[in-house]
């Protein structure tokens, strides 16, 4: 299928409106599409029962449903589900789907979202960092990764019916922590969260959608500005500039000092309490004076520490801090009065950490 036709999750309500209108059909044909898109997860336009078979045939001819397949799929011990899609240009990328156990009786699915094919800001343990940028990816392919993983649990008999036996997608969460920088595709991400957002279409609920970065300060000025209610977790790593030079490379750019200071601002505009993620090396940022001074880098502000041990890469460059320098950096934090906790590994069997399907695949395919 060519790479030129529309993608229909590409487009926002106004542009499907658009669509329609250019293909001679009545407005409503609109809701209709974002009924079968978003609301019961259709892969194939033939599903669309409601929708007349000319203006189906024409969208099977000028448009594509969806913009990604599935290449390669490894699931955990602990459900945790990973997928390699296959982008029409022929690049992948990853997502993730986390069971997590039920609260009151509800079941909870997390969905782990890629924002770009690669990452720019290349931290040194991270796989995807390895192969650096090749591009944005578009809101579709951003949105398409949630829907696939909706679809997925639907088929598997994991959904919830409202009256009318009408299904209701089940997906409560979406991190954007997959591969790329989400704030540096900050037009892109946006269409796709508000699409998620928006009740005719995913109607997710924004403080349930949760976006990362390694602190690009404009972009985070410009999100305390947006509207929806989007959570914010800033990967820190270091509590010193000389450290996490190394570490997170952008704050070369951006250093702790500018990225405090966004990061305040963001907390008292929003009214939210912020995270910061802390991947713990061994030997390199777990010592508890180091707990000290992110102790006193953070003292005062609304925030929540995720400590995570790091995932073994595969040079062996960076090991994961041992469960007693894990537990010694925690009480440190907490004696100090920041609110931390420790995020169990999840994957762990599989190489769920970001970009590992992907390296194996690149390496597979160069040995062929």
């Amino acid at each position: 299928m060519s790479s030129r036709l529309i993608s229909i999750t590409d487009l926002t309500i106004s542009q499907l409106q658009e669509m329609v209108q250019s293909f001679d059909e009545p407005e409503f044909r609109a809701k209709q599409l974002l009924h079968w898109v978003y609301g019961r997860l259709s892969s194939s336009y033939d599903e669309m029962t409601d929708v007349p078979q000319t203006f189906r045939e024409r969208l099977q001819r000028e448009s594509r449903l969806h913009t990604l397949s599935a290449l390669d799929k490894v699931t955990g011990s602990d459900g945790t589900t990973k997928i390699l899609f296959e982008l029409v240009d022929g690049k992948t990328i990853e997502s993730i789907l986390m069971p997590y156990p039920k609260i009151k009786g509800k079941p909870r699915f997390t969905v782990c979202v890629s924002t770009q094919v690669g990452c720019p800001i290349k931290c040194p343990f991270c796989a995807t960092g390895q192969y650096g940028l090749e591009r944005n990816l578009t809101p579709g392919e951003i949105i398409d990764q949630v829907l696939y993983f909706a679809g997925h649990l639907r088929g598997q008999g994991e959904d919830r019916r409202k009256s009318g036996n009408e299904p209701v997608n089940i997906i409560t969460n979406v991190v954007f922590m997959g591969m790329g920088e989400p704030l540096a595709s900050f037009d892109n991400l946006w269409q796709a969260i508000e699409m998620l957002n928006l009740p005719q279409a995913f109607g997710l609920g924004a403080r349930n959608m949760v976006i990362s970065t390694a602190g690009l300060v404009p972009q985070i000025k410009r999100l305390s500005q947006e509207k929806l209610q989007v959570g914010l977790a800033v990967s820190l790593h270091a509590s010193d500039d000389a450290l996490r030079d190394k570490l997170v490379p952008i704050n070369r750019e951006y250093n702790l000092e500018q990225l405090i200071r966004a990061c305040q601002e963001y907390s008292e505009l929003k009214g939210r309490r912020l995270s910061f993620e802390y991947v713990l090396f061994e030997g390199i940022n777990d010592s508890v004076i180091q707990a000290q001074s992110l102790s006193r880098l953070l003292k005062g502000m609304k925030c929540h520490v995720n400590l995570i041990a790091a995932n073994r890469n595969q040079d062996g460059g960076y090991r994961p801090s041992s469960s007693q320098a894990v537990l010694a950096f925690e009480s440190e934090l907490k004696r100090n009065h920041i609110v931390c906790t420790v995020r169990q590994p999840r994957g762990l069997d599989i190489g769920a950490g970001c970009g590992q399907l992907r390296s194996r695949h690149h390496e597979a395919k160069e040995q062929s």
